[in-house]
């Protein structure tokens, strides 16, 4: 397989696509104005890290988690933008 080039902008244009074509096996060399300044290759034993685990419990279990219901009507648009202002 050869060896993909792909400058800045489109990489973060498109990163997920460059990240599938990574995880399949092939590498992509990241440039700057077409200098060569980063590569990304497939991770050393890839898949190997990963373990499933059994759920502890059923679905059903979360009916049974109580739920707190707001004692008034709240506006969520004017709650968050309040929040950005004071960000």
């Amino acid at each position: 397989m050869d060896m993909l080039s792909v400058n800045i902008a489109a990489l973060k244009a498109r990163l997920s696509f460059y990240l599938g074509r990574v995880r399949q096996g092939q590498e992509v060399l990241v440039l700057d104005r077409k200098t060569p300044i980063a590569k990304m290759v497939p991770s050393p034993g890839m898949g190997e890290e990963f373990v499933v685990v059994e759920a502890k419990r059923t679905p059903a279990h979360l009916k049974r988690i109580p739920v707190h219901v707001a004692k008034q009507r709240t506006d969520i648009v004017s709650v968050l933008r309040e929040d950005r202002d004071r960000r």
